[in-house]
């Protein structure tokens, strides 16, 4: 297969060259008081440069500033009607998601400002024929990625019960049940996949891995069951939901420096990013996702022989839990409809670490692995633990309704516990050498994104029944 990601370097530079020109018209006549400074600076000498930040392969994300002048800063992004990750650019992915990331940005930096930056603006873009759309927002001077602190094992206590807050105010708001709904068509195709992939491995005589052991132990009958109750939990429209919520794409204070594990950010604070497949979605999506990175870090660091580094990561998945449990219940939920929100969190948790993480190798990557062999493994125990996740949320055979918000929070625990437990034993089997902890490896070469849609697999769109 092609790879999707041929190409999208230099075109990345002709985009960068053309948005610069474009938000630099814009900041002329714009009332916006900070792009009249901006447009100033450049008056007296300045010069608008542009830096591409990594990730980026849904859209084109850049932070532009004026050298010298920290406070002439903006982040912006550019978005197509097809997303770059996608080798079938004629799979349309509606522009209009970047107007409805720009309305609910503007709605939640006026209830939660601490923790969404501002949107400034949204302009049109059209050239040879290509129709565009550019977002700019705020700069945030939060400019770290959660999952550094994941990939670390040494995680800062405050940020749970903020997260959960501003998520529970997002998921409490008044709604439109079809706002934004052209971004679920794009991927939908991706729960296709997954569904063509079941198929197909339940009935292979030969599976090639633990998870898809797993898969034909279970069965064809049961795994359809399970994945399709999945793809119609997706399509519900409980609440608005940010629906991209996961340690990618939430950004928190830089540490004072790499080599300093334990010394955070002097206020705790973060910002919510990346806005654009907002929808009215099923209940426990966003904790669900907001949790999947910090337990495949789990398993990476028992592989790599630091069960030390697991107890601020475990905390931190206990407290997001507690603490987003007790604001649904401040806003009125119910005792079980608490129970059934959380049950929820569980199957999102593994739908990602199924199909982003094992299917798609979305941001394995990053994962705290010294070698391509040990990915592999977390790879795996991923995929064996996402299906254990979601038959625990869609499965009533295997974990009974009725469950109140604490056994539900148990078993889910207990089914983490289990394979951070089984890989270690792992590891002792094999004496592997404890691996030398390192910082992470993201803050060490400054990296940011903006969206989920990293290290895409060949697999990408490519399994047909």
């Amino acid at each position: 297969m092609t790879d999707p990601l041929i190409g999208i370097e230099d075109d990345k530079q002709k985009k960068t060259e053309l948005m610069k020109r474009v938000f630099a018209e814009k900041a002329a006549s714009s009332s916006v008081e900070l792009f009249q400074r901006i447009d100033r600076a450049c008056k007296e000498g300045g010069k608008i440069e542009a830096v591409t930040l990594s990730g980026g392969y849904t859209n084109y994300s850049y932070k532009l500033f004026v050298p010298g002048q920290p406070d002439l800063a903006v982040f912006a992004k550019l978005s197509f009607e097809y997303a770059l990750w996608n080798p079938d650019k004629n799979a349309h992915y509606d522009l209009q998601r970047t107007v409805c990331e720009y309305e609910v940005m503007s709605k939640m930096a006026e209830k939660t400002p601490e923790c969404v930056v501002a949107p400034l603006a949204c302009y049109d873009i059209e050239d040879e024929g290509q129709k565009m759309k550019l977002l700019v927002t705020e700069w945030s001077k939060a400019d770290e990625q959660l999952c550094n602190q994941f990939i670390d094992g040494a995680v800062d206590s405050r940020i749970a019960p903020k997260l959960a807050s501003t998520l529970a105010t997002l998921h409490t708001i008044d709604f439109d049940p079809d706002f934004n709904e052209q971004v679920k068509p794009c991927m939908l195709s991706l729960f296709d996949q997954m569904i063509a992939y079941v198929k197909i491995t339940c009935e292979e005589l030969k599976p090639k891995d633990r998870t898809e052991k797993h898969m034909v132990i279970l069965g064809s009958e049961l795994m359809l069951k399970t994945v399709e109750a999945n793809l119609a939990d997706y399509n519900t429209r409980d609440c608005l939901i940010h629906s991209d919520s996961h340690a990618f794409n939430i950004i928190v204070e830089a540490k004072p420096s790499i080599e300093e594990l334990e010394n955070f950010g002097p206020n705790g604070n973060f910002v919510l990013v990346d806005w654009e497949m907002c929808m009215a979605g099923p209940k426990g999506r966003d904790v669900g996702l907001a949790l999947s990175f910090p337990i495949g870090c789990m398993v990476a660091h028992a592989l790599g022989g630091h069960l030390d580094a697991n107890e601020s990561i475990n905390a931190f998945i206990i407290s997001l839990l507690d603490s987003y449990a007790a604001c649904m219940s401040e806003a009125g939920k119910s005792p079980g409809e608490v129970a059934s929100i959380i049950r929820n969190v569980t199957g999102w948790a593994g739908w990602f670490q199924f199909l982003a993480f094992y299917f798609l190798d979305v941001q394995m990557v990053d994962f705290p692995c010294e070698t391509e062999h040990d990915r592999k493994y977390v790879k795996d125990a991923m995929g064996v633990l996402g299906l254990k996740l979601l038959r625990l949320s869609y499965d009533t055979d295997y974990f009974p309704e009725g469950a109140t918000t604490e056994q539900v929070k148990n078993m889910f625990l207990s089914l983490v516990e289990e394979e951070v437990t089984e890989t270690a034993h792992e590891r002792l089997m094999h004496r592997r050498r404890r691996q030398p902890r390192k910082s992470s490896m993201l803050r060490a070469t400054n990296r940011r994104v903006s969206d989920a849609m990293l290290n895409f697999s060949a697999r990408e769109l490519s399994i047909t029944e």
